[in-house]
């Protein structure tokens, strides 16, 4: 019989004396509150005051338990200082890892979900990246290359970064390949940001040969559905003659994030917070037209959206005022129509099961104050699908750049 391993993580006793603090502080509390409730007692100020008291002494011991689940980056880190020094000797390179900020911390059911795109990562610098010794003594460089992992935290987000010391990427290797893909028809004309998103594609490579580690066209496609996964996001820069860095900005904690509630009849969704930029009124002209789907002017841009009452199919009459939640992924803007907006609010993420892992632009669920559920949606699925309602490709991998280029050339129209 096989048996399961089970995730443990070490907690220092001054963490577990806090939350046991906070767990009896917690407790007070509540009695407090039921006092205040009694009827008799018309205790309306103190049962306010005992509620205010008992939601901080919550919000402190999820933080407390959220710390508790925390486990430093740098045994995972180093774990790659073999697989670098064995790879580069076996393809006659020399290279060695470098790892920055190796204490900072990551929630721990993140853990395992980034060992495998930081692999395919490294193979690549090392495959694609780092040159052979001696083309870099002849460009002035250290016979042996140097990939780098960062770490550090970013706000409300842990931020990774992997670069390397190599030749960077080649703009006209990719623009051919992109072309003889059929992906977009002027390659040529991307910025080079936009241009380097193409290598998360499936099928994607720029290997002139099929080796052990690369140019089988599979590899950075998994790294980018991975991380969107974990509700990252991921982009690449890359300096030619000076190395690419890969960059992963990945939220503190899957288990709550700060999301944005809206209405549509009787339902109500969750979006990440993150991904929203602003709140607009649907046109007058737009709500007389029936379509689910459509283009507004937003202050000389064009901005497609759809109507989540049908995206869901939903039989609800619409309202007479309808709101577009503007949001935007990977530089990217689309909208989102809805009834009403309930604003910005802190969501604890509860898990679908396996039963609704197909389910397409849904990342969970959450608990609402009066017991209903809300699903909360998942904003790259979600622009896909706009994309895709405006007549693009129906390849659920469709670049995002693409669309935006598509969508730029429609700019006249709104002018």
């Amino acid at each position: 019989m096989r048996m399961e391993r089970a995730d443990t993580v070490r907690v220092d006793i001054h963490k577990l004396d806090h939350m046991l603090n906070l767990a009896g502080e917690i407790a007070v509390a509540h009695g407090r509150l039921r006092q205040a409730l009694d009827p008799r007692l018309h205790q309306l100020a103190d049962a306010l005051e005992a509620q205010a008291q008992l939601e901080r002494l919550s919000m402190d011991l999820q933080e407390q338990i959220m710390k508790a689940r925390m486990v430093p980056l740098g045994p995972i880190f180093r774990q790659f200082h073999r697989m670098v020094r064995d790879i580069a000797q076996a393809s006659g390179k020399a290279a060695r890892l470098a790892i920055i900020g190796d204490d900072v911390e990551i929630d721990l059911s993140m853990v395992e979900k980034l060992k495998d795109p930081l692999t395919h990562m490294i193979r690549n610098a090392l495959d694609h990246g780092i040159e052979m010794p001696d083309v870099r003594r002849a460009r002035g460089k250290n016979a042996a290359g140097v990939i780098t992992l960062k770490a550090l935290h970013e706000g409300a987000n842990i931020v990774i970064e992997l670069s390397d010391d190599g030749a960077g990427l080649n703009r006209e290797r990719i623009a051919a390949r992109v072309r003889s893909l059929g992906l977009f028809p002027e390659p040529e004309q991307l910025a080079d940001a936009e241009l380097c998103k193409f290598i998360f594609e499936p099928g994607f490579s720029t290997a002139e040969r099929i080796s052990d580690l690369s140019g089988r066209g599979v590899g950075m496609d998994v790294v980018r559905r991975n991380i969107e996964t974990l509700r990252g996001n991921i982009s690449l820069d890359s300096r030619p003659g000076e190395g690419t860095t890969i960059t992963i900005r990945l939220p503190l904690t899957l288990a709550i994030i700060e999301g944005f509630g809206v209405g549509v009849g009787e339902e109500t969704y969750v979006l990440p917070l993150q991904a929203v930029l602003e709140c607009i009124e649907l046109p007058e002209e737009a709500r007389r037209d029936e379509a689910s789907r459509g283009v507004i002017n937003l202050r000389g841009e064009p901005l497609p959206y759809i109507r989540l009452r049908d995206w869901f199919g939903l039989a609800n009459e619409r309202p007479t005022r309808e709101n577009v939640v503007v949001i935007e992924v990977d530089g990217v803007k689309a909208g989102l129509a809805v009834d009403t907006l309930h604003g910005a609010r802190q969501t604890v993420i509860k898990p679908l099961g396996k039963r609704f892992q197909d389910l397409q632009a849904i990342a969970g669920s959450a608990i609402l104050g009066n017991g209903r559920v809300a699903l909360i949606l998942d904003v790259p699925g979600l622009m896909r699908e706009v994309i895709r309602a405006q007549g693009a490709p129906a390849d659920k991998s469709l670049p995002l750049a693409v669309a935006a280029q598509s969508l730029r050339q429609k700019r006249t129209q709104y002018h």
